[in-house]
């Protein structure tokens, strides 16, 4: 799908505020409500727009801890590793990549004991994954998945 400047615009909203209504665009960008309607069901139909999400302050629900995990994955079983890591709630980003890492991970606990046990039984028993550093992050400077648009 090839997105032109209107779709683009309405991404550009929705980034900013998920909430808005197909009424508010409309009058935003001096659409139809239905125009916008139709543009934002084209898109995620596409696989363009993945969903609408809410953005939450973690420590403001008790998760003090945030911690990135570089994984060493045995090659022949990256596939599968990488499934099994995406179930664990506690994982609420995934990526597979190349470099010194063959997976990078960013989990949320509520403090260093729960981390403790969320590697001793979660990550070290995985027997294909032939590593893990931890870094623990100090301060959130920005947080979102917003695409520049």
């Amino acid at each position: 799908m090839n997105l032109d400047k209107i779709d683009l615009k309405i991404l550009r909203i929705l980034q900013g505020d998920g909430r808005k209504s197909f009424r508010e665009i409309g009058r935003e960008l001096r659409i139809s409500e239905g125009t916008v309607r139709a543009r934002i069901k084209k898109m995620k139909e596409n696989g363009i727009i993945n969903g609408f999400h809410i953005s939450v302050n973690p420590h403001k629900l008790g998760k003090d801890v945030i911690a990135i995990l570089g994984l060493y994955l045995k090659p022949s079983e990256v596939k599968k590793t990488l499934e099994i890591l995406k179930s664990y709630d506690e994982i609420t980003q995934l990526y597979q990549t190349t470099g010194e890492y063959d997976a990078v991970c960013v989990v949320v606990l509520e403090d260093m004991e729960e981390l403790g046990r969320f590697l001793s039984e979660k990550i070290y028993p995985l027997v294909n994954v032939n590593g893990c550093k931890v870094t623990i992050v100090l301060n959130i400077l920005k947080d979102g998945h917003k695409i520049p648009i």
